[in-house]
């Protein structure tokens, strides 16, 4: 496998722990062992590392390594913020957009199909910088959407009915779906951080 490769598939291994929380929140992510685990040099995964800086997925610090992030309360009001703003955004783009049916069907996975829903409503909008937008705000909300599907019943409801307004073009009623959606998760900041901080003893 060509060094390239090894980094594609390296960052593709490690994207996927971080997004998952399988590494503990502040666990820093030693390039040597990770070298051991994933069966590559340090050098593609130092850059594996470097590019999920990039994206915001992980913390770096000079001479200190990189990091799973802590998220704090705050980070995730934060967040979930933007993440209001960013999709209020889009949906008005997408009501500009063609008519055709975005695929909005289940998986199974509250995580996977917000994010195939937000997806979706980006790539009816005409501006193609939105879908790269959403797809980073998919990444960086994975974590906490998890942790969503185990507070919230039946949180797919909400996708359902964010769904059905986009597929018929009743965007008033996407824009109030969407954020009747974030509303829930705001008011919830203080609990889904909670799921997200290090265990005791951990």
């Amino acid at each position: 496998m060509s060094s390239g490769g090894t980094m594609m598939r390296v960052y593709a291994a490690l994207k996927t722990r971080v997004m998952t929380g399988a590494f503990s929140p502040g666990e820093r992510l030693d390039p040597a062992r990770l070298s051991s685990e994933l069966a590559a040099s340090v050098t593609p995964i130092r850059d594996a590392l470097h590019r999920l800086t990039g994206e915001r997925l992980i913390d770096s610090w000079q001479h200190e390594g990189f990091r799973q992030p802590f998220v704090s309360e705050a980070g995730l009001r934060d967040l979930y913020g933007w993440s209001s703003e960013l999709v209020a955004v889009v949906l008005r783009a997408a009501a500009r957009g063609p008519d055709a049916a975005a695929p909005l069907a289940r998986t199974g996975s509250f995580a996977e199909d917000a994010a195939r829903l937000f997806a979706a409503v980006a790539e009816r909008s005409p501006n193609h910088e939105h879908r790269a937008a959403i797809a980073s705000l998919n990444d960086r909300c994975h974590l906490a959407r998890l942790v969503e599907e185990r507070i919230f019943a039946d949180p797919g409801a909400e996708l359902d009915e964010l769904a059905v307004h986009v597929e018929a073009g009743r965007w008033g009623g996407a824009r109030r779906a969407a954020d009747a959606y974030h509303r829930r998760r705001l008011r919830h900041v203080q609990e889904i951080a909670a799921q997200l901080r290090p265990r005791e003893g951990g």
